[in-house]
């Protein structure tokens, strides 16, 4: 059961700040990658149900003043904290560790990151508490910079989860399609985005599973 709290909070966490490319010069920082315009200082983003009338979880994401996510915490409806996670980068400004803790402020889980030599993020390892590989995730990306296909495999190497996903004009997922290992079809997510602010922001999306409403999720956007 722990080990599946930790893939979901893992699973979940990565498609917001899938974190994950990360340069100083020719690549993109966090803020363009994840498509946000602006000189942005945060984004709290707030997930419903999918009558958008109970709050399922809450999200703040702190960026730096080069545009790269420096903190990112998770708290419960009650507003307690669930967890918080920290980014190292090297010198280029290249992401290069990141690391989860829980609420009582005890890490659990470290990911290291391999890039292309676009600087895509092309393999992420999670390493729980002791330091032992329970995650790999091998990516792989679109001339756009999109993530496209995310394959995330067990601590033995064997593959349990296929991600295939596409994007609109604008860089927003759009359609996310969920493999067992088998290839077999698990379920297909649909996002629709609505409401901007002035930057050309979203501030609203729905989520379908297999065309069922599923969560709806805001945000709030502040800028320096």
């Amino acid at each position: 059961m722990k080990t599946k709290t930790i893939l979901y909070l893992l699973l979940h966490f990565s498609f917001f700040a899938s974190a994950q490319l990360h340069t100083h010069n020719q690549f993109k920082n966090d803020l363009a990658r994840q498509k946000l315009h602006g000189n942005i200082k945060t984004v709290t983003e707030k997930e419903f149900n999918a009558n958008g009338d109970s709050l399922k979880l809450r999200s703040v994401s702190t960026y730096n003043d080069t545009g790269n996510l420096v903190l990112f915490i998770t708290y419960s409806p009650d507003g307690a904290s669930l967890s918080r996670t920290t980014f190292k980068y090297n010198d280029s400004g290249k992401l290069i560790e990141e690391k989860r803790y829980k609420a009582d402020g005890s890490l659990n889980v470290k990911t290291t990151c391999v890039y292309d030599v676009k600087g895509n993020k092309i393999e992420e390892d999670n390493y729980d508490a002791g330091g032992i590989l329970f995650l790999k995730i091998l990516n792989k990306f679109d001339g756009k910079g999109n993530r496209i296909v995310k394959d995330s495999y067990n601590e033995y190497g064997s593959l349990f989860l296929k991600c295939n996903s596409k994007f609109d004009d604008d860089g927003n997922e759009i359609l996310g399609k969920e493999f067992d290992s088998h290839h077999g079809l698990k379920y297909t997510t649909t996002y629709e985005y609505e409401d901007t602010d002035k930057a050309g922001n979203w501030l609203k999306r729905t989520t379908l599973k297999n065309d069922d409403p599923f969560t709806i999720t805001t945000r709030e956007i502040e800028y320096r």
